[in-house]
């Protein structure tokens, strides 16, 4: 449990690493939020990444702001319930969310991808 007080939330970035990602990933689900993540227990951060489908909000705007809630929400969590590794958070919701909502939903993703 030390090392989770350590933990680093960092930018996910490069093509390799979500590539490796999407494709050795596990998922983790709420209603309207997907978790794609690998666990890395000799990392000391954890990598984070958010995306919102063109599909669904055709406007940058909202788009732009529902990555900026997921973001604060990630950032807001508990350091107990982050995990070493790399997590790619994808909303597919249908209208824009209220950011205690997501809060919720993340802490849930979290906690059980770290009791798995």
């Amino acid at each position: 449990m030390s090392t989770a007080k350590k933990l680093q939330i960092k930018r996910l970035k490069g093509r390799t690493s979500i590539d490796r990602l999407f494709d050795d990933g596990q998922i983790a689900q709420t209603k309207t939020l997907v978790l794609k993540f690998v666990k890395n227990p000799l990392s000391d951060s954890y990598f984070s990444g958010v995306s919102v489908p063109k599909k669904c909000f055709k406007k940058a705007v909202d788009r732009n702001r529902i990555k900026r809630q997921l973001r604060v929400a990630i950032r807001e969590q508990k350091k107990s319930s982050l995990f070493s590794g790399s997590g790619m958070l994808l909303f597919k919701g249908e209208k824009v969310p209220d950011t205690e909502l997501l809060k919720e939903q993340i802490q849930i993703l979290f906690e059980s991808v770290t009791n798995k």
